[in-house]
């Protein structure tokens, strides 16, 4: 069996207060004092500091100039967003890598797909789904679309990771999504690619607008 590989203090902040985001035990609104969630959790302030930035880049929490740190919540309207651009650029990526894509890279995928497969904690899945697609695009990982890409999937994750606490079998139909992308890419099938690749991601927004819909939470537009 693999062994879990040891989270940094970073990284449990970043978690831990995602996942309470996620479940909404902070409201929209609600101030994260720096020193509470250190002593709560038990670690200095640096590591609740560095939460802080990574949750400020998700959107999940936001700063006010006398406030401070405010949970900002989940809003339908920034996921949709960033799925549009998403479902715009991800199958254009896809296409422009699967040329430049080997076997190599493509074994490389499949060996985190079977990890995806036998994965059942939300957090992780949502880790592995990023490195999946990640291992399928690294042939054109130096472009600015890449870029741009994978700021977007990374800003998703979140959302990801709700979807699937929310609708555990959304799991299954994603590891589904991918065998079939596999195949796709192994087949050099271009129309193929594309277009699975736009209802893989059609299929995760669905979820998450269901779920943010069911929890009733504040879905106020920014600004």
């Amino acid at each position: 069996m693999e062994k879990k590989r040891p989270q940094t203090a970073r990284q449990y902040v970043l978690g831990m207060l995602r996942a309470e985001i996620l479940r909404g035990e902070h409201c929209a609104g609600a101030r994260l004092r720096q020193e509470e969630v250190a002593s709560r959790l038990g670690v200095s302030t640096t590591p609740v500091r560095e939460a802080f930035r990574d949750l400020l880049a998700e959107g999940l929490i936001g700063l006010d100039t006398h406030r401070g740190v405010l949970v900002r919540g989940l809003t339908l309207a920034d996921v949709r967003e960033l799925y549009e651009l998403r479902i715009v650029l991800e199958p254009m990526l896809a296409v422009r890598a699967l040329s430049l894509t080997d076997t190599t890279q493509l074994d490389a995928a499949e060996a985190i797909h079977l990890r995806l497969c036998g994965e059942k904690d939300p957090e992780r899945w949502a880790s592995l789904n990023v490195a999946f697609h990640q291992a399928l695009n690294v042939a054109a990982a130096d472009g600015r679309m890449s870029r741009i890409v994978a700021g977007l999937a990374e800003a998703a994750g979140s959302y990801v990771s709700l979807s699937m606490h929310a609708t555990p079998e959304l799991m299954a139909l994603n590891n589904g999504d991918h065998a079939e992308l596999l195949r796709l890419y192994r087949l050099r099938d271009e129309d193929g690619v594309a277009a699975k690749t736009a209802a893989h991601l059609a299929q995760t927004l669905s979820a998450i607008e269901r779920d943010v819909e069911t929890r009733v939470v504040v879905l106020a537009e920014a600004g």
